[in-house]
């Protein structure tokens, strides 16, 4: 993290992938040192066990990510729902897919949606983007070429 300062963590709940929450966050890191340690152990006791002395406590140091982009998935709702967000001004960039203006309204994309989140209006097809897998399906059975990555 020193050398790279950058990071990319997924923390997730749940039993099975069905009932699974996860969040999953990457952005810039820098090191802060070891003035919020007190604070860290003081919130997870269990530190105290892994680190018993103050000797392993000084291996230790606190980052913080302070610019970045995630996103949330509740995969345990049918369709499941994605937000997605940006944190310390960093800039949004939009991932997935979009059907463009040559969609013929076929539905062919409709058929091969395992969440079933692409609707019809005025004869062509949108995606709704909070449900939306980013599986490529719609994309790779599409046959004018109407979807596009976004």
């Amino acid at each position: 993290m020193k050398q790279r300062e950058y990071i990319a963590l997924t923390g997730m709940k749940g039993d099975d992938t069905m009932s699974r929450t996860a969040l999953s966050i990457r952005g810039k890191v820098k090191e802060i040192g070891a003035r919020r340690l007190p604070l860290l152990f003081e919130k997870n006791p269990y530190m105290r066990e892994i680190y018993p002395t103050a000797e392993s406590v000084s291996a230790l140091t606190v980052f913080q990510i302070y610019e970045g982009s995630g996103e949330w998935f509740d995969l345990s709702k049918k369709p499941i729902e994605r937000i997605s967000f940006t944190f310390g001004g960093a800039n949004e960039k939009e991932s997935g897919y979009c059907i463009n203006a040559e969609c013929n309204g076929c539905k062919a994309c409709q058929k091969v949606c395992p969440q079933s989140c692409i609707n019809f209006v005025s004869g062509k097809a949108v995606i709704r983007q909070e449900n939306c897998l980013h599986c490529g399906n719609c994309m790779n059975i599409c046959p004018v070429g109407a979807v596009k990555t976004r």
